[in-house]
């Protein structure tokens, strides 16, 4: 099934962040980290974990990543020496929902990069993976996340 490209806006969201430097492995200990920070701090987690990237692993060694892994949250909340709490201002994004192996996200990333060529969006920022389940819960074939682009139309 082709998964559809769309163009939405995100409204303004709240996040706590982890900025982390390292293998995109480290990811699960990460999620673990924030929602047992979350718990523990009774913070109301408003939606799936995600990751903001700022370079890619395909130019960088796998222990060069450098990410933002965090959970939108809301209240008055304060963060820690690691946990980060931050505005993300509304922004307009292309996005695709991947289905299947994190390893095929490529694919994924390519069709957003051809779309934004060919409808003329200009990429104004990191991408952002919203990873609605983890292979902890489902087969790698169910496995389902958004790849969002924030753009601006040319």
């Amino acid at each position: 099934m082709e998964s559809k490209i769309e163009e939405k806006i995100i409204p303004e969201q709240q996040m706590a962040i982890v900025n982390h430097k390292g293998n995109v492995k480290d990811m699960g200990i990460l999620i673990a980290q924030l929602l047992g920070w979350a718990e523990a701090n009774e913070v109301n987690v408003s939606g799936p974990p995600f990751a903001i990237y700022y370079n890619s692993p395909k130019h960088v060694g796998e222990d060069e990543v450098i990410y933002d892994m965090g959970i939108p949250v809301e209240g008055d909340i304060d963060g820690t020496d690691k946990i980060q709490i931050v505005e993300l201002l509304e922004h307009k994004v292309v996005s695709i929902i991947h289905k299947g192996s994190y390893n095929k996200l490529e694919e994924s990333y390519k069709k957003l990069v051809d779309f934004t060529i060919k409808y003329n969006y200009d990429i104004i920022g990191s991408p952002k993976e919203i990873y609605f389940n983890s292979i902890h819960d489902v087969n790698e074939d169910e496995l389902k996340t958004e790849v969002e682009f924030p753009v601006i139309k040319m």
